[in-house]
């Protein structure tokens, strides 16, 4: 009867532990400052990094809004983000 407890015990844990992951996995949003340092979150696509700022820090960092960003042609968008450190 203890080990049962035991073996619970650990599958609670286990449960925790992969419910941490998927909230890492599925956070949306991190500081310019972690996107723009090496190594990235787990789970961030490198080559989309401004998709995952606040909407301050976007606009702190690219100095326009999203939709002004959006507007941009793709490459005006990339040399924009090299220049920011967010490539």
């Amino acid at each position: 009867i203890v080990l049962c407890g035991i073996q619970e015990a650990e599958v609670c844990n286990q449960i925790i532990l992969v419910e941490e992951v998927l909230a890492r996995l599925c956070q949306n949003s991190f500081p310019l400052s972690q996107l723009q340092s090496r190594p990235l979150p787990d789970g961030v696509d490198p080559l989309r990094l401004e998709i995952y700022l606040s909407d301050q820090d976007f606009q702190t960092a690219l100095e326009m809004t999203r939709e002004e960003y959006e507007r941009l042609p793709a490459w005006k968008q990339v040399n924009l983000k090299k220049a920011k450190g967010l490539f």
